[in-house]
């Protein structure tokens, strides 16, 4: 062979591929490295969608204890003196039960609860809890009444206003009454003006202390200067079904005054409510007279909550690709109990 064949043969020796074998095993390692690699990315996604879903839980139940606090707090709660018994000069007000349709104007009771049913749109084996409370604006008269002829209060600040039905309480150190605006409220500068006369109300004068309602003008109380006006709300807290879809799920839902139902906070599975009392805590089938429900003290409240995007089900983390679930607990001391 010349030394020309020789360099040739040398070089196509050179250029030669790898074998069927080391392309095999090269393949392999290849995919094992591929394999780990998606292995992580998955793992990953799964931590990553497990966090996500636990984060939402934990805002929504978040949001959902801070606005049902807010209410449960004030149940019962008045700028006087919580001791004062209601004089409720509105149509049917002193016969007003919780139980029944003006419930919102029954001020004698203003905690109540349902324990599995009681109300409508109320899912079932669910609580609810019924408050009656003030809202945060007061208002404070600036002249008395003069005479049991006065039919209105002058008051300050002007705003925010009052419309005509809304359920009002006026208040001193020794008379609490609770009357319906007859009109919406007028504005003269800072200061408004709300008349109790007619629109709903039994009678245009609250009664001096330990008289009955509506029982004769020699009997009026005349609220002095600086007695406070606040509006009164009736606020319901259960768990719906906002679309009547079961399959979209339940809500945490909040009515006031018999009005609309809001959805507030979505994902809820379960709302269990507790009452705190002299003998500890009980259901709300343990409270059976007003007597009762007014020497409750504290509320407990347990919310079962879901991950609220179903298309992270199966990424979640859980073992069965079921949406994450968690259950809180909330304690709420009523304010005007615990002073």
């Amino acid at each position: 062979m010349s030394g020309m064949d020789r360099f040739h043969a040398r070089m196509r020796r050179r250029q030669a591929g790898f074998s069927l074998v080391e392309l095999m095993v090269s393949m392999v390692i290849g995919l094992l490295v591929l394999g780990a690699a998606f292995g992580i990315f998955l793992s990953n996604n799964r931590a990553f969608s497990a966090t996500q879903g636990l984060g939402r839980i934990q805002e929504n139940s978040q949001a959902a204890f801070e606005m049902m606090a807010r209410d449960i707090r004030e149940a019962g709660g008045n700028p006087c003196d919580t001791e004062l018994p209601a004089s409720n000069i509105i149509t049917g007000g002193t016969g007003a039960t919780a139980a029944g349709s003006n419930w919102f104007i029954a001020w004698n009771q203003p905690l109540s609860g349902y324990e599995g049913s009681g109300l409508t749109g109320q899912v079932a084996d669910t609580d609810a809890i019924q408050i009656l409370r003030l809202d945060q604006s007061v208002r404070t008269l600036t002249t008395a009444l003069t005479s049991a002829g006065t039919t209105s209060f002058t008051y300050t600040p002007a705003e925010p206003r009052f419309n005509s039905g809304d359920t009002i309480m006026v208040c001193d150190m020794r008379v609490l009454g609770v009357f319906r605006a007859s009109g919406n409220s007028g504005v003269s500068g800072s200061t408004g003006t709300v008349s109790f006369s007619g629109g709903g109300n039994q009678c245009a004068y609250f009664p001096q202390p330990n008289a009955a309602v509506c029982s004769g003008a020699a009997t009026a109380y005349l609220f002095p200067k600086f007695a406070t006006l606040s509006r009164l709300q009736g606020v319901r807290w259960f768990v719906c079904d906002p679309d009547g879809n079961a399959a979209n799920g339940d809500s945490l839902c909040r009515q006031v005054d018999g009005g609309a139902v809001e959805e507030v906070v979505p994902g809820i599975l379960d709302m269990q409510i507790q009452y705190l009392t002299d003998g500890g805590y009980v259901n709300a089938s343990g409270l059976s007279t007003v007597a009762d429900w007014n020497r409750v003290r504290a509320v407990r409240v347990s919310l079962t909550m879901q991950e609220t995007e179903p298309a992270n089900a199966a990424a979640s983390g859980s073992t069965d690709g079921a949406p994450i679930t968690r259950t809180f607990d909330h304690v709420v001391s009523l304010r005007s109990r615990t002073l």
